[in-house]
């Protein structure tokens, strides 16, 4: 200790005024190799000298009038004093956790202030293994390791950048040396593309530390799909043998009532051309109808009619006419059809064989 160090050291046992003297922050929690800064205050006007000490051991001297006196690379301090306050901010530099323990600030005449310096280190994180390439619905398993950190660093999941529930994950723990390693495990089912990110954080990380990898889920056809096709070629099928049968049907009843058809009217001409049956009411029923354009020949019972070889009978149908004798030279060759009446005129019969 230098000779202002110790006269500042005197003048601060020898005692004054009780000064009311603040300290922040509480429990300060700094990365390793990082600065730690505190900040000693009061509102008495009449103070000579300020004390800083890291677990005990003197760090800094301060005079009211003249400032510090004993100020290195690690220790230091900045002035914010303001006329209605007495204020410095005291910074160490590049901590490491040796330092971690108290710090405290005493102006003469007050009993010291403390606060405490907690002093952590970060390590690495890493989600194992490079982007995955799965099929839809398979079981995917990532694996998380945190090395090197102090104290022991938290470990979550991020799924497309949704925090994932602590139930659905595992984490286990190891120290090693004076650092900690940490393993944690997630598993789900592979629905669509998606980032998943391992992140580990301890009190003294503003933002976590992350890792993350992208699924990419590619898509299979579901059970569901072939169901639906096999239940549509069933459907097809069945559709297509009921047309067949009714297909089928009709042409049988449309045969059926041709065959119908055709045995009637066999039936009617077979009833049409049987010859009638004795004692029938009306003789010639059921042979057709009477023509009604025959006109009997009177003579039809006449010595001139003759039954034909057929079975028929012939009838000489006689129809006069007058006609002039004016080919008296035919006479001869038509006495056979006709006979020459009284007054000259030559009777023609025709004769019409049925």
């Amino acid at each position: 200790m230098d000779t202002f160090a110790l006269a500042a050291v005197l003048l601060f046992i020898m005692g004054g005024v009780t000064a009311q003297v603040q300290l922040e922050p509480q429990n300060s929690v700094v990365l390793q190799s990082s600065d730690a800064r505190f900040n000693c205050s009061t509102r008495q006007q009449a103070w000579t000298v300020m004390i800083w000490s890291l677990n005990g051991r003197l760090a800094l001297t301060i005079l009211e009038a003249s400032g510090m006196l004993n100020s290195s690379n690690r220790f230091s301090a900045i002035d914010y004093s303001t006329a209605g306050e007495s204020k410095w901010e005291f910074i160490i530099r590049n901590v490491s956790r040796n330092d971690s323990g108290e710090v405290s600030c005493q102006i003469q005449g007050s009993e010291p202030v403390t606060t405490g310096l907690s002093v952590q280190e970060s390590g690495s994180v890493e989600v194992l293994g490079t982007n995955w390439t799965v099929m839809e619905g398979d079981q995917v398993v990532f694996q998380c390791l945190a090395a090197g950190w102090f104290p022991t660093p938290q470990l979550s999941w991020t799924v497309a950048d949704t925090l994932v529930d602590q139930q659905l994950f595992n984490t286990s723990s190891v120290e090693v040396g004076t650092l900690v390693n940490s393993n944690s495990t997630l598993k789900f089912t592979a629905v669509h593309n998606v980032s998943v990110a391992c992140l580990a954080s301890i009190p003294a990380l503003i933002i976590p530390q992350r890792s993350s990898v992208f699924l990419v889920v590619e898509k299979v056809e579901k059970p569901v799909h072939r169901d639906q096709t096999v239940l549509i070629a069933v459907i097809v099928s069945v559709i297509a043998v009921v047309l067949l049968i009714l297909i089928i049907i009709t042409i049988v009843l449309c045969c059926k009532r041709r065959k119908r058809a055709q045995t009637n009217y066999q039936g009617e001409a077979r009833a049409h051309s049987q010859p009638p049956k004795e004692g029938a009411a009306h003789p010639g029923e059921g042979q057709g109808q009477d023509n009604l354009g025959y006109v009997t020949d009177p003579k039809a019972n006449d010595t001139n009619s003759e039954y034909t070889d057929s079975g028929f009978w012939k009838f000489n149908y006689i129809s006069t006419i007058q006609v002039p004798d004016v080919v008296k030279s035919n006479q001869e060759a038509n006495d056979h059809y006709g006979t020459l009446g009284d007054n000259g005129v030559r009777k023609h019969r025709h004769v019409t064989i049925v």
